[in-house]
């Protein structure tokens, strides 16, 4: 868990860059899990805001909360309609029954959930909704697959997450005793242009490459970008991406 921490904490020195780089979720998944006239809506583990922003164009009362105070400078900059706190998922800065609805975009990973989920539920108004979502480039797609595989391999790392997200898809995930419905899953899949640069970019956004030496990073992206210019699907001197958004949904069961 310590080194998982430090991992977690790595992303504010890259904090732009990840603004910048990385694609976030799409809208389509927003539609499916957002209820319907939502009136406030807590973004936990917001990061620089990806979706908080699309967030704060559908809902009027947003809260994010992001324990790296480099990533929350961001997030102010780019959202300046979300109160924006510092906290964690097991201690979230917010009374009883605050909003009504919490959503988690590609950072439940890095929560423990017998403790989150408690306070989640504590903040959520009676019947609120809680949404997960994961964002990431479409691995059923052979070159992405054999791109990202590469890429972990150099950086010497596990798809840890695309694990969680197959156990997730596989079967039920809530730990026992937890007031939540059995949750909904949802994917939307689609394509972004990128240019080479911004692909390599993206993975220098990742925490084990944050982690690198100097050294090590311009070494590695060098590999990466001739791998992209080798093998990606190019249109018109762009990469043609295919980007996975995987959504679950639950709401709070109430007595």
């Amino acid at each position: 868990m310590p080194e998982l921490s430090s991992l977690a904490m790595s992303f504010g020195a890259a904090a732009r860059d990840y603004d910048r780089y990385r694609v976030g979720p799409s809208a389509r998944m927003l539609d499916w899990l957002l209820p319907a006239g939502c009136p406030s809506v807590l973004d936990l583990g917001a990061g620089t805001g990806l979706l908080t922003r699309w967030l704060a164009e559908r809902v009027e009362d947003v809260v994010a909360v992001e324990p790296d105070a480099r990533m929350r400078r961001v997030l102010t900059g780019v959202c300046p309609r979300a109160t924006v706190l510092h906290g964690f998922g097991e201690r979230i800065p917010l009374p009883d029954a605050r909003v009504a609805a919490v959503t988690v975009s590609s950072a439940w990973h890095w929560m423990d959930p017998a403790l989150t989920l408690p306070e989640i539920a504590r903040v959520l108004t009676p019947g609120g909704s809680l949404g997960i979502l994961y964002t990431r480039r479409d691995r059923r797609v052979p070159w992405v697959d054999a791109l990202d595989a590469y890429v972990h391999e150099e950086m010497g790392n596990d798809d840890w997450i695309g694990d969680l997200i197959q156990r997730m898809s596989d079967g039920p995930w809530l730990p026992d005793g937890v007031p939540f419905a059995p949750p909904q899953a949802h994917v939307v899949t689609w394509t972004a242009e990128l240019t080479v640069e911004e692909v390599v970019a993206m993975f220098a956004t990742y925490s084990r490459y944050i982690a690198l030496p100097d050294g090590e990073k311009r070494e590695l992206a060098d590999l990466i970008e001739a791998r992209v210019r080798e093998t990606a699907e190019m249109r018109d001197g762009m990469v043609v991406m295919p980007m996975i958004c995987h959504g679950w949904r639950t709401r709070l069961i109430t007595s």
